[in-house]
């Protein structure tokens, strides 16, 4: 449903991403993992058409994302960065915003309105529909913007670090919603993860990004003592207990 062959990408003369392939479909919670500086970001800036490749080919549902108009693609994939600003305005307006690729006038129809009704709920944040972003947490923040991303109703969702400044309770919260709404809405989640054992515990695919390329990429297969260790530079085992499995560094005595 999603394919990327061969991407490359060049920050004038240096090489940012080489060679890039993997697949993925609705409804799998995709995880990029790799140290800082790897092109994790690149990567999904890329597939959302914020940059330019200099070679290779992004396809959706077998259609090169590059023949889509920018309306046509803000319907498929929707992009949450890493970062962004606070407008003020209402939580209940800046998920509206999400759906003005379904506009089909200036004012929202009736269905606009259901989908925000609706993410509100799913999301939680009813209680904060008119309360204003510059009021509210951090983590009911990052609630908002996933919200938003999805009443574009998106084939694909990219998210770069969407917990990062996350307390672990807020973490936690907001990789529910994301396993949610792949298993739930078929949206192919694929998002940017620094905590190997969340990404683990939520994730049915893993790539893991080394030098500028895909180094390893599967299932739990590939949640091995000798890739990680390689990966990150850093010295790790790999233990299961039940079913659950957990990478733990191994760090000398000070």
């Amino acid at each position: 449903m999603l394919k990327v062959d061969n991407l490359e990408f060049s920050f004038k003369d240096f090489q940012v991403l080489n060679g890039i392939c993997f697949e993925a479909r609705r409804g799998e919670f995709v995880s990029i993992l790799g140290n800082n500086g790897a092109g994790k970001s690149t990567l999904l800036k890329c597939i959302a058409r914020l940059l330019k490749p200099k070679s290779g080919v992004v396809l959706i549902d077998g259609k090169d994302a590059n023949s889509f108009s920018l309306h046509q693609l803000s319907k498929s994939v929707a992009y949450v960065p890493q970062r962004y600003t606070t407008n003020r305005i209402t939580v209940y307006e800046a998920i509206l915003l999400g759906r003005k690729p379904h506009f089909t006038g200036l004012i929202p129809s009736s269905e606009d309105l259901e989908k925000v009704e609706m993410a509100l709920d799913i999301f939680g944040l009813k209680h904060l529909a008119f309360r204003y972003l510059d009021e509210i947490s951090g983590g009911e923040l990052q609630k908002v913007v996933i919200a938003r991303a999805f009443v574009q109703e998106p084939k694909v969702l990219l998210l770069d670090e969407p917990i990062n400044n996350l307390d672990l309770k807020n973490q936690i919260e907001v990789l529910k919603i994301l396993k949610r709404l792949s298993m739930q809405e078929g949206i192919l989640v694929i998002v940017i993860l620094h905590d190997l054992n969340l990404a683990i515990r939520f994730s049915d695919w893993f790539i893991f990004i080394k030098d500028r390329k895909i180094f390893a990429s599967g299932g739990k297969e590939v949640i091995r003592a000798d890739i990680i260790s390689k990966v990150y530079g850093i010295d790790v085992k790999v233990e299961k207990h039940g079913d659950e499995i957990f990478v733990v560094p191994i760090v000398a005595a000070i």
